[in-house]
């Protein structure tokens, strides 16, 4: 009978470990941050994968103070069948196809759950219950349903209904970079320690992956960013720009871009000097980052020129931000102590599909009423409008 027992236990094991072997090869196949965690996510609560309920990722913050909530992937309460399941039950998903799920998606994952998990701020203190004591202490924990609520320390977690749960570190290479909290929500099934084990193993695989999806990240990041005012750079800003254009037409909505750059800057920097020119840069995008939406997209395009692609955006509400951002960066420049005189700039909108249906021509609209708007006084901004015809 002890013989039986332990030949039970040695395949259960090895399929584990065959498991944990798929999975961690599954979670290196792309490099793309949110691809890695989303992955290790869905193999944590696909069926094909560990099979629990609801698994929601913690990513510890750059100055290592703070636990901020990534991604989630289960309901938002009992009854709730998460979206993820559904795909990958009605298609007959293996591990290798959770990628497909995902883009098939557009990226957009349980977003109920994820509306909540994105909220979610906490301090690594103790004082702020088991995530922030799982990063201080690196050791996984599997708390109580008795002790669920006075752990979780957040009211956003508490009311999904975590009763029993479990959560394990996710190291890099020399710390905790992250936490990974698991429960079953809706079948109530009860977590041991040997799942606690079994998920700290895949736990080791994961963190470094994230890591390295991290790292690659902020290097991708960085060579899109201009160096001094950290907006996208032109080249960046010509793939944005083109991929804005293939979904508008794929959506069938309008698309706007605003080209802007500042008057006089050649006399501002020839008067006060190339730092002085620099310092009006990076206050110019700084302000320009405050008054755009956060769907919008600003990149330097070159020298004192910039430009914003505004998705879903018509000709007149392109005017209307346009404008705003020119009498805020003129009022504001204008009082303040660390440029040396007041600082305006002139602005020319053109829109798809009103203008041109290419990135090419709706730069080029864009650009010719930039130079209407100069020609007629500056501090200015110019729609462009097409030729009228000839008689």
């Amino acid at each position: 009978m002890e013989q039986v027992r332990l030949q039970e236990e040695l395949k259960k094991t090895r399929q584990e470990l065959l498991l944990l072997y798929e999975i961690g090869n599954l979670i290196r196949t792309t490099l793309l941050l949110d691809e890695v965690i989303y992955l290790i996510l869905s193999a944590v609560t696909s069926h094909e994968g560990l099979g629990y309920n609801r698994a929601i990722f913690f990513m510890v913050d750059e100055a290592g103070t703070q636990l901020e909530g990534k991604m989630g992937i289960g309901p938002t309460h009992p009854e709730a069948a998460p979206m993820v399941w559904k795909m990958i039950e009605e298609n007959k998903i293996t591990l290798e196809g959770l990628l497909d799920v995902y883009h098939k998606a557009g990226k957009k994952i349980d977003v109920e759950l994820n509306k909540i998990v994105r909220q979610i701020r906490m301090p690594i203190e103790k004082s702020y219950g088991v995530l922030a004591k799982t990063v201080i202490h690196d050791e996984p924990r599997l708390i109580s349903s008795a002790e669920a609520n006075h752990e979780l320390c957040d009211l956003r977690l508490q009311n999904l209904g975590i009763g029993q749960f479990a959560v394990v570190p996710l190291r890099g290479k020399d710390q905790v970079i992250g936490v990974l909290l698991i429960d079953n929500v809706t079948t109530k099934k009860p977590i041991d320690e040997n799942d606690v084990r079994a998920l700290l193993m895949l736990a080791n695989h994961a963190g470094l992956a994230v890591e390295n999806a991290k790292s690659y990240s902020e290097v991708m990041v960085n060579s899109q960013q201009d160096s001094l005012t950290k907006l996208w750079n032109h080249g960046h800003f010509q793939k944005l720009l083109i991929e804005s254009i293939g979904h508008a037409k794929a959506t069938s909505r309008p698309l706007s871009i605003i080209v802007f750059d500042v008057d006089d800057f050649k006399s501002y920097n020839d008067t006060y000097g190339h730092l002085a020119g620099d310092k009006a840069l990076e206050r110019i995008s700084a302000i320009a980052k405050t008054v755009v939406r956060r769907i919008d997209d600003v990149a330097r395009y070159g020298g004192e020129e910039f430009a914003v692609v505004l998705p879903g955006t018509t000709k007149p509400e392109a005017l209307k931000l346009a404008r705003r951002l020119k009498d805020v960066v003129h009022t504001q420049t204008a009082r303040e102590a660390g440029l040396r005189r007041k600082i305006t700039i002139s602005a020319g909108i053109a829109s798809y599909p009103e203008d041109a249906e290419d990135k090419d021509k709706l730069i080029f609209c864009a650009d010719g009423a930039l130079y209407e708007a100069k020609r007629t006084g500056k501090n200015k901004v110019c729609a462009y409008k097409k030729p009228a015809p000839q008689k």
